[in-house]
Formats: C-alpha cells, structure tokens, sequence
C-alpha cells in the first residue's frame, strides 16, 4: 500500500484522529498529519475539518496546485466563509496568475462587501499590477473596517510600490 492511501494502524473518534493531525501539524510533520486526516469519516463536519487542515498543510509545503483544489472546494461548497474565498486566491495567485487570484477575491467581494482581508488583498493584488489608485482605494476601505491592515500594508512587499504614499496618509502613526 502506498503511503498516499496508508491509514494508521488503529482507527480511534475522529476528535482523536483530528487533534492527532493537528499535533503532527504543529510539528511538521505533515505525511504523519495526512495520515491522521485519512482515517476520518468522508462527509460532515469531519470532512472539513480535516480539508481546512490540509490547506495549512499544503500551504506549508507550498503545494499550490493542492491546496488551490482544496480550498477551491470549500470556497465553493461554503461560500459564506470568506476565508476560503482569500485561500483560494492566495493559491490560484501562486499556481496560476494573480488576474485569476483577482477575479476570484472580485467575486467573493460581492457576497462579502464588508470583509477587510478581502479588500486588502485586493489592493495588494492591485498594487503588483501596477493600478496604484485601485491599491489606495482597496487598502483604505480595508483599514476603515480594520485598523491592523495599516500595519500589514507598511511591511507588506506587494505594496513596496505605495509604501510612501501610505506614510504621506499618516498609516505609521497608529495609536495604541
């Protein structure tokens, strides 16, 4: 049997299987952690705990073609969550292109107007593609819902680019 397909060698609750995953994660150890995820029921909310696992693993080991399936699977089957809007993108963005990464965070915008990591992202997205009026505009709408993005956008690298016009606006003085 091929270690893709390996189960462990005693199936237990899947709470266990699932904090035993978890544990692997947190020490990288990810063929052990899939492993666990292998052994919990395929439906329920077994099944996405264990997907929403697999996308951090996939994320570590920078499997994006992976984690992209993956997320794009629980961005579709639980479009009300708007993180997997984001972590489809951030994975289509690296296996594919970030046009495609946009097109997605485009449409996740409209069922999720108010999400600032949504927003955010798009201004980054924006800011490498050269739309620097888009990038203000996306990250200012991002700080209004959440004031942390200020922060985030000074150190981000996706936005070298406006890093001058952000501490024009005042964004490196933050009140603690």
């Amino acid at each position: 049997m091929s270690s893709e397909n390996e189960l462990p060698p005693h199936i237990l609750k899947p709470e266990k299987h699932l904090k035993r995953a978890q544990g692997y994660f947190a020490l990288d150890m990810f063929e052990e952690a899939r492993r666990e995820l292998r052994a919990l029921p395929k439906g329920g909310v077994w099944n996405k705990r264990g997907r929403e696992l697999l996308v951090a693993i996939h994320s570590e080991q920078e499997q994006w073609g992976r984690m992209m399936e993956v997320a794009r699977g629980l961005r579709h089957e639980f479009p009300e969550e708007a993180e997997w809007w984001v972590m489809d993108a951030f994975a289509t963005r690296r296996e594919e292109s970030i046009e495609e990464a946009r097109e997605i965070l485009l449409k996740g915008l409209v069922l999720h107007y108010d999400d600032a990591l949504i927003r955010y992202n798009l201004g980054c997205y924006a800011c490498v593609l050269k739309s620097f009026g888009e990038c203000i505009d996306f990250l200012k709408e991002a700080v209004r819902r959440d004031e942390k993005f200020k922060l985030m956008a000074l150190q981000d690298e996706d936005l070298s680019e406006v890093r001058e016009a952000l501490l024009n606006m005042g964004w490196d003085q933050v009140v603690v």
